[in-house]
């Protein structure tokens, strides 16, 4: 029986409108070592005089594309948000091992200005490299001693839908590769049923986090990601 949007579980209430109009993806990939993963980035709108659920809108897309090779595996991110006009985009490269922990990485991110053209005061570039635990950026600007196996939020839905084995049971996060979020851990909270299909959750906890809750249809696509007000939707796989 599905369940009533307007109370519930956790893992979906900061989606509950969404979940009104959400059509999952039914497109599958061949080789899921090899896929790219597209979502619509929604956040939660607090409207005083709106009847519940409050509603739910589209400000930005996310493409997580990943490569293996028998060395290494490779993942290419391009966002863009648009919050209060312009364009904010942000790119990056990540180079991990064959599981997915974080090797090195460069990140390069900017608001556009009317033209399309980075605004150069907003203009970021970054060069970073994880040597057994000790996180460092090229510039300096930051520098951390990780104690558990390094992970990236835009890697685990990649990790979650091949599934392999799950991530150790306590591991480090560098969030948007600026933060170290420590001592993560994944949780298998069950079967969740919605009107558009039923899903598997998982839920992400650790420090300096808000649960991330993970729904995984029964092909194991990552269809909604949910952490806080904002969510990201599952719109291609390719």
């Amino acid at each position: 029986m599905p369940i009533d949007i307007a109370t519930g579980p956790h893992a979906v209430k900061p989606i509950r409108e969404l979940l009104t109009r959400f059509t999952p993806v039914e497109k599958t990939t061949a080789d899921p070592n090899n896929a790219t993963l597209t979502y619509d980035i929604i956040d939660w709108t607090f409207r005083p005089h709106t009847p519940p659920p409050a509603p739910n809108r589209v400000y930005g897309s996310l493409a997580i594309k990943r490569q293996s090779t028998p060395s290494a595996t490779l993942y290419q991110i391009q966002q863009t948000t648009h919050i209060g006009g312009q364009a904010t985009q942000l790119n990056a490269e990540l180079t991990c091992d064959l599981d997915d922990a974080l090797e090195s990485w460069t990140l390069h991110t900017y608001r556009e200005d009317a033209n399309g053209d980075p605004v150069p005061v907003s203009e970021l570039r970054e060069h970073g490299r994880n040597n057994n635990g000790h996180i460092q950026s090229q510039a300096g600007t930051y520098n951390y001693h990780a104690h558990n196996t390094v992970l990236s939020h835009w890697t685990l839905p990649h990790r979650l839908m091949r599934n392999v084995a799950s991530p150790p049971v306590a591991f480090d996060m560098l969030q948007d590769l600026s933060v170290l979020r420590a001592n993560q851990r994944l949780n298998d909270e069950g079967r969740i049923d919605l009107d558009s299909g039923t899903y598997h959750s998982f839920a992400q906890t650790g420090e300096g986090i808000l649960p991330t809750h993970y729904l995984l249809d029964d092909r194991r696509r990552p269809q909604l990601i949910t952490f806080g007000l904002i969510a990201w939707a599952l719109t291609d796989i390719a």
